[in-house]
């Protein structure tokens, strides 16, 4: 452990060192690929633009494996979609493509407000997005964040060939992050000719519009030895807020009427716009019918405060009218965004076999998102009570019920000078919290690749660089030490301390906060934040049959080196950093750098070939070792596989991987800081006596003296810590799949693949404990039934002083959950001539279907805590619904200058996954949007598009306490937006 300790310790000073000689590298490399691209443009070798085409390839690497091969066969999972699919839903976003593979969960997309942090993301089995592996052309795309999360904003749409998706773990092929899969990009090569596209879209009812342009260039030189392609995008998404949107839209929900038939009702958050005190008033008579009341006397209720400075009781939002805050008007339903692509591609052949190669590619993403105004939600603050001139009279007496023996009252009068309240109270006098994501994405691809004849094979060598920045601007927010500042005033409304130009808060009713005192308070935040990666690699692949052969054939095989740098800096203003917001959490400085030099090989051995049902019999190998500087040892990855060909029509297959993630570098980096919650410590006198027996013991065993458990006095705070944690270790996942693949003769144009897979992971990383008073519980017995244990996770992360006190608790990032997930896969194509049942010149007709079932989604916080199993669920603990079962379907129909498509796409239902809760929206049904495509050729250079998503009009499920933070319920999941109609024309010359 003493080489993790020094790592972390000199990760910070170390960071600014690489990140010059990377930027070095990045301006050489430029300048070099662009001179010497712009001289293939100039070539006289350009002459004529011909007509676009691409050259078939006679061997294919599959992703998943680096061994070339004859024909387009797996022995994992992969799902592929071609380009025209794109084209199919007319979206010039990549995720919104993905996002309908059953393999995926929906991550952030472009309808998904709050939590969105600019990016767009995939997210494989839903693992998470940091789980699965982005790649381009089978080499990693830089991440966007320190988690090592990608955004596929950042690809662009008009140079996609193909997406190949393969689910489970592919770590002994590319590395860590690869848990879940991979999705890989396949660009389009020697593109010879121009394209031009424009795109529209809009809704049935006129908003959310998407406007897109691409154009792609390309040219074959030097009699073909060569080809430069060149492609410019652009993208605009035009922002659209739910009280635009209107309707149902238009207000939040909670959940009201009788326990015994529910109802959605108006309502929103307890932090209104009148400034709502806790801890309990006694108005003296019985409350309204809906007042929050703490407890049984029917006196008592949290107040309101009306305009002139009186107080009410608070109205809950069980009933209708209430005092909640109606937030959804100012959210947006969808993110606006602007996007400008730009791509390079050139390969030359410097002789008969060996050929160079380069890629470069920036890309500017512009995002906003927007919240409602700054709550102070729950917050205990001081304020002024007697002199305060914003105060009714007849409130300060109310007010003054919560005053306790420490707060002064200079003048005797038995008003309380100051007091400290719980205030609730959204800031609409500030405005909006408004966030924009400005990302700047360069990478740079250089390498050569040649023939090794003795094998039958060939080399490659790469050198890529990229690197990701954000700036970040926040608006909208305000101090809090400005807002406590604030509210302690004279009898005239001023500051008692002016210090920085105070101006008295009049926080006691609805628009009360002047203009000025809102410029006190508002503060402005903003951040940086950059992600670099260098990766070099030299790479082989070839068989033995110039050496030696196996009765059943050569041994393929590929093997190789790579070596891999991330840095990641993350720095905030000082608000931001400090905390000192009311609107955000804080987000505390992070740097640090992890490097890892890999070895890999593989084998492919033909192990029975031509024997009567075994046609072919072939054994796949595959292993890694990864060597991190952030981990005292290696770790390693491998890969065992087979594929059974029975005969020509039934293939069998089967794998096992198991795979690694190394932690990332926020997870191993975020700045570790401190808070103080309410905590009762189960082993002092401040617990319930007398203590349990079986908690003794565990009392003693993590540092209480014997003779004081149970009797000495603890504070009701404690110390938690919370950040990252240098002394992660890797997660580990065991990824099991097996299936067939079947081509019946009988059918021809027929196929069939199904698997089934298992992912199982152990030592996964994910915050700890859920704070600091369920790691005390849990530890100490009064929040589970499992037998208590000094050695559990949850005791481990309690430090004590020597005389028994708290000294910290620990929910830092731990390697202590675990999960399982397992499924069925099922894809099914069939295309046939109408020719064949009579319809002669009716051209032909294809269908596709992807299904998938998912058996077992479950998630294990720790050793001791009961699993969570998400299948056919959503809500607050599983979050984004999902299905049992998901199909996506196309049926493509192509006669001489016309192709229709239409898209099919189902979800199961799925409940709550709190049973225990009433809502009022318990079930969502099964969803199916179809999409409708039409294309005609108008002439030979001239294409139109035309098509409706969500043709007809399947709604989107609104719910109340258990919707998500977004859009009243799922946005990421269903279709928020409605039927919408696009048009793309496409010109190829």
């Amino acid at each position: 452990m003493d080489s993790v300790r020094k790592v972390s310790s000199i990760h910070t000073s170390g960071i600014m060192l690489m990140k010059t000689s990377k930027i070095r590298f990045g301006l050489l490399a430029t300048t070099s690929f662009c001179g010497a691209l712009m001289a293939q443009f100039m070539a006289p070798a350009m002459g004529g633009l011909a007509q676009a085409q691409e050259a078939e390839p006679t061997t294919v690497v599959v992703t998943g494996s680096r061994i070339v091969r004859k024909e387009l066969t797996s022995t994992a999972p992969i799902a592929t979609l071609g380009e025209a699919a794109l084209k199919e839903l007319g979206t010039t976003n990549t995720e919104t493509l993905i996002n309908n593979l059953p393999q995926a969960i929906p991550g952030v997309t472009g309808t998904v407000n709050n939590g969105n942090g600019g990016l767009a993301t995939v997210n494989l089995r839903g693992l998470g997005s940091n789980r699965t592996l982005v790649l381009i052309d089978g080499k990693r795309m830089t991440p966007t964040s320190g988690g090592g999360t990608v955004d596929l904003n950042l690809i662009p749409p008009a140079l996609i060939k193909e997406i190949q998706v393969l689910t489970g773990g592919a770590s002994a092929t590319y590395g860590s992050d690869a848990i879940a899969g991979v999705v890989n990009f396949i660009y389009k090569k020697n593109f010879s000719g121009l394209e031009a596209n424009i795109g529209h879209s809009v809704t049935g009812l006129g908003d959310a519009k998407t406007y897109s342009a691409d154009l792609t260039m390309g040219a074959n030189f030097d009699g073909g030895r060569g080809n430069a392609t060149l492609s410019l995008g652009y993208n605009k998404r035009e922002a659209l807020l739910q009280g635009e949107r209107g309707g149902r839209m238009n207000f939040a929900y909670g959940e009201g009427c009788t326990a015994a038939a529910r109802c959605l009702i108006v309502s929103g958050s307890g932090a209104n716009v009148d400034t709502q005190i806790g801890n309990s008033i006694n108005f003296g008579a019985p409350v309204p019918n809906g007042a929050s009341v703490s407890n049984t006397n029917p006196n008592l209720a949290f107040g309101n405060f009306n305009t002139n400075g009186t107080l009410r009781p608070y109205i809950g939002g069980t009933v209708s009218p209430n005092d909640t805050y109606n937030f959804a008007p100012i959210n947006y339903m969808q993110v606006p965004q602007d996007r400008f692509s730009m791509t390079a591609l050139a390969r030359y052949d410097i002789n008969e076999g060996l050929e160079a190669f380069a890629r470069a590619s920036f890309v500017n993403s512009q995002v906003d998102i927007q919240l409602a105004e700054t709550p102070i939600g729950g917050r205990n603050l001081r304020i002024t009570l007697d002199n305060n001139p914003f105060i009714a009279a007849s409130a300060k007496t109310l007010l003054n019920q919560l005053k306790v023996g420490s707060d002064p009252d200079v003048d005797a009068d038995g008003l309380a000078d100051e007091i400290t309240v719980t205030v609730n109270r959204r800031l609409s006098e500030v405005g909006p919290r408004r966030q924009n994501f400005d990302f700047n994405s360069f990478q740079m691809l250089m390498g050569l690749k040649g023939d090794l004849n003795a094998v039958n094979g060939s080399w490659e060598s790469f050198l890529q660089f990229g690197r990701v920045t954000l700036g970040q601007i926040t608006e909208g927010d305000i101090s809090l030490t400005r807002l406590q500042q604030g509210l302690r005033v004279t009898s005239t409304g001023a500051c008692t301390d002016t210090t920085g130009g105070c101006v008295g808060i009049n926080l006691y009713g609805k628009g009360n906060i002047s203009g000025a005192a809102a410029d006190f308070m508002r503060t402005r935040i903003s951040a940086t934040q950059s992600y670099e990666q260098i990766t070099t690699g030299l790479s082989f692949t070839g068989d033995t049959a110039n050496l030696f052969s196996l009765p059943a054939g050569a041994i393929g095989f590929a093997g190789g080196f790579e070596y891999r740098s991330d840095a990641f800096e993350f720095a905030p203003s000082q608000d931001l950093a400090t905390g000192n917001l009311v609107g955000f959490n804080s987000a505390p400085p992070v740097a640090g750098d992890i490097d890892v030099y890999e070895y890999f090989g593989e084998l492919l051995i033909p192990v029975v070939r031509d024997v009567p049902l075994m046609q072919e019999l072939n054994l796949e190998l595959a292993a890694r070792s990864s060597d991190y500087n952030i981990l005292k040892d290696a770790v390693s990855s491998y890969k065992i596989a087979g594929d059974w060909v029975i005969n020509d029509q039934l293939r069998l297959r089967a794998s096992y991987n198991e795979a690694t993630r190394a932690p990332s570098v926020t997870e191993l980096y975020s700045a570790q800081s401190n808070g103080f919650p309410t905590a009762t410590d189960p082993c002092s006198a401040n617990a319930t006596q007398p203590l349990p027996a079986a908690r003794i013991p565990v009392c003693i065993a993590t540092g209480v003296p014997s003779g004081s458990v149970g009797g000495f006095p603890a504070n009701a705070q404690v110390q938690q810590i919370s950040g990252g944690n240098p002394n992660l270790k890797p997660e580990t996942a065991e990824t099991t799949s097996y299936g067939f693949v079947y081509r019946p003769s009988y059918v021809p144009n027929l196929t069939v693949i199904m698997d089934y897979y298992k992912i199982s992971m152990i030592d996964r990383i994910a915050s700890f404990g859920g704070g600091a008073a369920n790691v005390l519980n849990v530890c100490y017995g009064t929040a589970t039934v499992a037998p208590l244990s000094p050695s559990s996770t949850y005791c481990q992360a309690i430090t004590r002083t020597s005389g028994g006190n708290i000294d910290k608790v620990f929910v830092t990032l731990q390697n202590a959950a675990s999960s399982e997930n397992e499924g069925v896969d099922l894809d099914v194509a069939y295309k046939f001539d109408l020719k064949n049942v009579g319809l002669t010149n009716w051209g032909d007709l294809s269908v596709r279907t992807l299904f998938s079932q998912t058996m077992k989604s479950d998630f294990k916080p720790d050793e001791i805590s009961a699993n969570i199993a998400c299948t056919g669920l959503f809500g607050a603990t599983c979050g984004n619904p999902t299905p049992e079962y998901k199909a996506y379907t196309t049926l493509k129909w192509g006669m001489g200058d016309w192709d229709v498509s239409w898209n099919w796409n189902y979800l199961s239902s799925v409940t709550d996954d709190a049973p225990g809760s009433v809502r009022t929206i318990e079930e969502v049904g099964s969803k199916n949007y179809h999409n409708l495509t039409v294309v005609k050729a108008l002439g030979d250079n001239i294409n139109l598009s035309v098509g409706v998503r969500n043709l007809t009009h399947e709604s989107y499920p609104i719910m109340g306490a258990n919707a998500s933070s977004s859009n009243n319920g799922y946005p990421a999941t269903y279709d928020v937006l409605g039927r919408t109609f696009w048009a793309n024309v496409g010109l190829k010359f």
